[in-house]
């Protein structure tokens, strides 16, 4: 079976396949962002003759399904990647999908229509083969990852749900056996606006949120550096912007200071924000001209919660990828994903045992020299489909 599944997957070029899909911008904003990309993916599964699915989630919003389906006696196993991508900012040629020096460049090539690639080419291999295992092989092209996950919501509640996940985010085929949970945080600081030759009867916003920054980093960061969890590592808080006042001659009588929060399994959401209320109530109660309002960014959206997760070491789906791995190149290194994936969600709300493991390099992700190498891919596609083998028993 191994060597019939090698031979077929050799026959396909997947650099192609990712060329064609960055010559097709999704990226975020856009309108009927996703509905090009998922028709290429559709139509490709339906010229091999995959079972195949396009599904619209929202209005011009679309996720794509393809699935191999197993004689019923085995695991199923999730190949999954988000077929959107931010948008091309200041990188030339973004949708020029060109492959020179053994490397495909453009917008999305390693986050994630790469790995994308790979994952169909493993199941366009598995139906030429006319291999079936004894567990179904499911790939879902979802929509929306890089704002608000609308398409992993509809995966996650309507289905299709297998035993195991595979979330094809570039990780240079580390094995991420987890990653932190994810919290958008606003936190709004009031003053009291007057001339800035009267500042003695003003409370300068900018001012109160410098010392709201002062005691996340001298008492806040060295608390969470205790909480520490394996292969994950200790939570974080990081400032990523802030904006207020309104001119120099202007006292300011706003701040507003945007975090960004990375929970582990031992963190709850609710603590997270009760402790960082902790620490206004506690700045107000040493000068009371201190407010603040701490707040989800995404407060009434209604989104899935954005919650760590890991597996187990020797998961079966672990053992899988790394029985797979044992036939190429890579290690099988076992590892944390440094970002938020579809993987979290998919994880905190059903069964699935997920993994995040995919082609590229993390680093030139959404930069202007974005590019994936034509030779990962195709090693990828391969350790895929070994681990579908493997692991579809």
């Amino acid at each position: 079976m191994k060597e019939r599944f090698t031979k077929a997957l050799k026959q396909i070029d997947a650099a192609r396949l990712a060329s064609d899909m960055i010559k097709i911008p999704s990226y975020s904003f856009m309108a009927d962002q996703e509905k090009e990309i998922a028709e290429y993916i559709y139509s490709v599964f339906q010229q091999e003759g995959i079972e195949s699915q396009l599904v619209e989630i929202k209005p011009g919003r679309y996720n794509v399904y393809g699935k191999i389906a197993g004689s019923g006696e085995g695991r199923s196993l999730m190949l999954s990647g988000h077929i959107d991508t931010v948008p091309a900012y200041d990188m030339e040629n973004a949708f020029s999908g060109r492959i020179a020096d053994g490397k495909i460049y453009g917008r999305g090539a390693c986050d994630m229509k790469g790995p994308v690639a790979a994952m169909i080419a493993v199941l366009i291999a598995l139906q030429r083969a006319e291999i079936t295992l004894p567990g179904d092989i499911v790939f879902a092209g979802l929509a929306d990852e890089e704002e608000q996950g609308r398409g992993v919501e509809y995966l996650v509640n309507n289905g299709p749900i297998c035993d195991g996940t595979i979330m094809g985010e570039p990780t240079d085929m580390r094995i991420a056996i987890g990653h932190k949970g994810l919290e958008w945080i606003d936190v709004k600081v009031k003053g009291h606006k007057v001339h800035g030759g009267d500042k003695e009867h003003g409370i300068n916003a900018i001012e109160m949120a410098g010392r709201f920054i002062n005691r996340i980093y001298e008492e806040y960061v060295p608390l969470l550096n205790t909480r520490a969890y394996p292969v994950l590592g200790a939570p974080t808080i990081n400032i990523g912007r802030i904006e207020g006042g309104d001119q120099p001659s202007t006292v300011a009588g706003e701040c507003l200071i945007k975090l960004d929060r990375r929970c582990v399994p031992t963190e709850t959401i609710t603590q997270v924000y009760e402790e960082l209320n902790q620490i206004c109530d506690a700045l107000h109660q040493e000068d009371c001209h201190f407010q603040a309002k701490v707040s989800d960014v995404f407060e009434g959206e209604n989104l899935l919660p954005h919650v760590p997760f890991c597996i187990e070491k020797d998961d079966p789906l672990v053992a899988s990828v790394q029985a797979a791995m044992a036939q190429t190149q890579w290690k099988g290194e076992v590892t944390a994903f440094p970002a938020w994936s579809d993987a979290g969600a998919i994880s905190s709300v059903t069964d699935s045992k997920c993994i995040v493991m995919g082609p590229g390099d993390l680093g030139v992700a959404h930069s202007i020299h974005e590019y994936i190498k034509v030779e990962d891919i195709e090693m990828a596609a391969l350790v895929y489909g070994l681990t579908a083998i493997a692991y579809c028993r």
